[in-house]
């Protein structure tokens, strides 16, 4: 018989674990690999403190590969994160959404095959932050997690469980994929996105126990694209539907 789970906290929010490199106060920017597809929704600023005032998007821009500017790609509404040490900058989503007004008239901000160049001035960051991408095709899936590939630990060691990725998820979206363990309850441990938010990495509390293991993902896990588990951002009335079933993917270590 199938366990019942009853009132587990597994979605309690872990830390997420990102490695900051760059200026003093925008530590990362995600999607932080080298390639975004063309119909990119999202790009996170991950900080290393709040800032004193929202982030002026009249110093944020998208130049093309010839160093030209990309007009109107941005939403001017930037949405910082409840802790105030990231940002969400929004790509108009109409410009996306093919057959929308926008996309109609203007096309994709970002064209597949071309390189383009984020650039954000605002002062309050201490000093430019830049990040260069090159465009890929448009990604207009569900997220899948049977395409993940997991490579599991040995018994009895602390080696990180690894689940890597056809895409890039979200640059939170680390503590939205939790473990449950042989006895049904929660594994504890310490999580990390990696290889550009491509893959995750789980490092247990204690040694690997033999037995039967439950990844879970939690149905608000998206990509930047805002594809979800249950539609992708281009489908009809994605928005209306009501994304409640967690993704789960089994495994044994023995």
């Amino acid at each position: 018989m199938p366990v019942v789970l009853k009132a587990i906290p597994i979605w309690r929010a872990s830390a997420l674990a990102l490695v900051a490199a760059a200026a003093p106060a925008a530590t990362l920017v995600t999607p932080s690999g080298p390639a975004v597809p063309a119909n990119l929704l999202r790009i996170g600023l991950h900080l290393d403190r709040p800032l004193s005032a929202p982030l002026d998007m009249r110093q944020v821009v998208l130049l093309d590969s010839e160093g030209a500017l990309i007009k109107d790609a941005f939403l001017d509404l930037p949405l910082a994160g409840r802790d105030g040490r990231s940002v969400t900058l929004l790509l108009d989503p109409g410009r996306i959404k093919t057959g929308v007004g926008p996309n109609l008239a203007h096309g994709l901000a970002l064209q597949a095959g071309q390189t383009v160049l984020l650039r954000i001035t605002d002062p309050r960051l201490g000093r430019p932050v830049e990040k260069r991408w090159l465009i890929e095709p448009a990604l207009r899936q569900a997220i899948l997690p049977q395409q993940w590939r997991l490579t599991t630990p040995a018994r009895g060691s602390r080696q990180p469980l690894r689940v890597d990725f056809p895409t890039s998820l979200d640059g939170d979206a680390a503590p939205l994929l939790a473990l449950q363990g042989p006895d049904g309850r929660r594994v504890a441990g310490k999580v990390q996105l990696a290889d550009g938010e491509r893959q995750w990495r789980f490092i247990p509390a204690q040694a690997w126990r033999a037995g039967a293991y439950l990844l879970r993902v939690h149905p608000r896990l998206e990509d930047p694209q805002g594809n979800r588990l249950c539609s992708a951002f281009e489908q009809a009335q994605q928005s209306a539907q009501q994304c409640d079933e967690e993704g789960r993917r089994a495994f044994i270590i023995d």
